[in-house]
């Protein structure tokens, strides 16, 4: 584990999540799409905790930390979510925001045939309905891949992630100061009560479809 000096009673472990997985494999493309077994708080590679999180909150509630490879800001991952993981040759594209496009319009086209509307691409890599944030995504480039990772917020309460994290150091421009309230939204809160295994399946269906190697 990695201590940090500033909050010694907390720690930082290296990202072991399942979809670790595709920083290894040589089966590319692939994907990885997983539920959280319990409550993780997730950093972003350059993220530290005492400018990221709540850290009594985060104690008090006994909430393990990662620190992921990609880039972005924090999230918490809870069993309400899903993350959708993939792994692209590098040779897809030279630019991480072509490669956020392809796998984000993955996502989105899933959740157009479950039924959801006025669902977009926003920012650099978040997925919104109207206007406001379903899903974030981050990405590493490594040597010979692309590793992406999005968390889709089916029903997870927002006053979790506002117990967790603070307001973000960086913030993509529709966001506009809203608050993690104002700003985030889930699923069910939407109206659209699409029952979590439903959503892994036909993600699955859609990514094979597309030519991405599932791995169970």
């Amino acid at each position: 584990m990695i201590a940090d000096n500033e909050n010694l009673s907390l720690s930082i472990e290296p990202y072991t999540l399942p979809d670790a997985y595709l920083l290894k494999t040589h089966k590319l493309p692939s994907a990885v799409i997983w539920r959280p077994d319990e409550v993780y708080i997730i950093l972003g590679r350059s993220n530290s905790l005492e400018k990221s999180l709540f850290t009594q909150h985060v104690i008090d509630d006994n909430v393990r930390i990662m620190k992921r490879p990609s880039g972005g800001e924090a999230v918490v991952l809870t069993p309400l979510m899903i993350v959708v993981a993939m792994g692209w040759p590098i040779e897809v594209s030279n630019s991480s925001q072509v490669a956020f496009k392809l796998s984000n319009e993955l996502i989105i086209s899933t959740l157009t045939q479950l039924g959801v509307r006025n669902i977009h691409h926003k920012g650099i890599s978040d997925i919104s309905i109207n206007n406001r944030k379903i899903a974030g995504s981050a990405m590493h480039k490594g040597s010979d891949r692309w590793f992406y990772h999005a968390v889709v917020n089916v029903a997870e309460p927002i006053g979790t992630i506002s117990w967790y994290l603070m307001h973000p150091n960086r913030e993509p421009d529709y966001r506009q100061g809203r608050s993690h309230e104002e700003f985030v939204t889930n699923l069910f809160e939407q109206g659209y009560k699409i029952d979590i295994q439903d959503l892994v399946n036909a993600l699955v269906k859609n990514l094979k479809a597309s030519g991405l190697i599932i791995e169970e």
